[in-house]
């Protein structure tokens, strides 16, 4: 990450950036994520902190919508937390995209070590929320 310390900016109430990755909270409990760059353990430990705060704003269970089209490498610790983070109680879906050969390593290696069961990957935005939103017509109200 170019040897400079990564940074919290909190843009919003309901939108941070850690180092190059974008997270926004958006409509219907989902957490937008949008990763870029490589993807270090100091990033990912920062990013969950910053994934915890924004579900705190939600009282129902959170979605995820991860943006891995600009995602560089992963170091295992960063996946270590990744995995964390898809089987946390307060986690429903997790639905994952991109169109680069680094997206699809990635989803696949998490998709493979999680044991949770509402994660999948999609080319598309598009039809990775679809899946979140119409797969529960109460738009996920647990």
């Amino acid at each position: 990450m170019d040897g400079k310390k990564l940074e919290i900016v909190q843009i919003s109430e309901r939108e941070y950036w850690v180092g190059r990755n974008k997270t926004f909270l958006i409509e219907n409990n989902i957490l937008h994520v949008v990763a870029s760059g490589e993807q270090t353990k100091e990033l990912a430990m920062l990013q969950f902190e910053i994934d915890r705060k924004l579900s705190s704003l939600v009282e129902r269970k959170i979605n995820y919508l991860i943006d891995l089209n600009n995602a560089g490498k992963n170091s295992p610790e960063a996946r270590s937390i990744w995995t964390k983070t898809t089987e946390n109680e307060n986690t429903n879906k997790v639905a994952i995209y991109g169109l680069s050969p680094v997206a699809r390593v990635l989803a696949s290696f998490v998709m493979g070590v999680t044991k949770k069961k509402d994660i999948r990957f999609f080319i598309t935005k598009e039809d990775a929320l679809n899946w979140i939103i119409e797969e529960n017509p109460k738009n996920n109200q647990e």
